[in-house]
């Protein structure tokens, strides 16, 4: 590292380390008592747009539980948990952002897999390699074996085309373009659509997604820094020979973290309320919501910045 350590340092928290191990549980135990509601909120779902989307809220659940795992090991998986909880913000967040888009966007949404799906069925597998190779035949051969597979293909992809609903997906995508995403609004565009609404704390999805989307990406993407932050190698003031301090970062910045991503399930509560009976849950999640913005600004050593609402 080149990053000057001859300097004072500060510490990273306020709190001793044995606090911030018990803030952390807490933030656990609320995040896991979200998930559990989630599960039980999905088949709750009335509204057709939000039923068709559920998929999303469904694989929230499963990435929740594998982050839950993760964070029971802080010290050991941070790049792997900030990766995972991207993932899950940015699933909740479509969830929410097609619920109350435009028409043809949501429309997009719902046609995006069957695009895919096409390009997919036209793309070389092993399968045909192995086809291909499978009697040691000379290379002139071979090439014929794999164009067969090829046309083959085609074939199929020919097929699928007759399909209107299929033709419909390719005009709004590509029959050429195979990687092509289901919405060209970026995230913060989606995330201002869900604010224009009005009707939820969307200061929740730009806290997620200014806290750790982009480092989520380093991560992702394997930089140097994506596989060091989370120790705090790069910042100067802090003591990266103390490892009180590293397991104190480490697990104050993993209760923020759950603490964030259970109060967007809230959020999802809110948006599905307006359409499902689904009092008795969201006043559980409610009173949850309230306890946890409480500690994650404890956590933080601020005063709570928001004025509390209804919701």
């Amino acid at each position: 590292m080149v990053v000057d350590r001859e300097r004072s340092h500060k510490s990273v928290s306020g709190h001793s380390l044995e606090d911030l191990k018990h803030f952390h549980q807490e933030a656990s135990n609320f995040f896991a008592s979200e998930l559990m509601m989630l599960k039980e909120v999905i088949p709750k779902i009335s509204d057709e747009r939000q039923a068709k989307a559920a998929l999303l809220l469904i694989s929230c659940t499963q990435t929740g539980t594998a982050l839950l795992q993760l964070a029971n090991q802080t010290n050991t998986f941070t790049s792997e948990s900030v990766m995972l909880s991207r993932a899950f913000m940015e699933k909740i967040t479509n969830f929410c952002y097609v619920s109350i888009c435009e028409e043809k966007e949501y429309r997009a949404f719902i046609l995006h897999p069957l695009y895919k799906y096409y390009h997919s069925i036209g793309a070389l597998k092993y399968d045909d390699l192995e086809f291909a190779w499978e009697s040691g035949l000379n290379n002139g051969d071979f090439i014929n074996r794999l164009n067969e597979r090829k046309n083959r293909r085609i074939r199929e992809q020919d097929n699928l085309k007759k399909s209107a609903i299929v033709k419909e997906a390719l005009e709004i995508f590509s029959e050429t373009k195979p990687n092509l995403p289901w919405t060209r609004k970026s995230l913060n565009e989606r995330i201002k659509r869900i604010e224009k609404w009005g009707k939820l704390m969307d200061v929740f999805f730009t806290l997620s997604k200014i806290e750790y989307y982009s480092d989520a990406s380093e991560s992702l993407h394997g930089s140097l820094y994506g596989c060091s932050y989370g120790v705090g190698g790069f910042n100067p003031d802090f003591e990266i020979d103390n490892e009180e301090e590293i397991d104190k970062k480490l697990f104050k910045d993993s209760a923020c973290n759950l603490l964030s991503l259970g109060m967007l399930i809230h959020e999802t509560f809110i948006l599905i309320s307006y359409s499902a009976d689904i009092k008795e849950i969201w006043n559980h999640s409610y009173k949850n919501r309230g306890m946890a913005l409480n500690l994650y600004f404890h956590i933080l050593e601020r005063k709570i910045p928001i004025k509390k609402t209804k919701s």
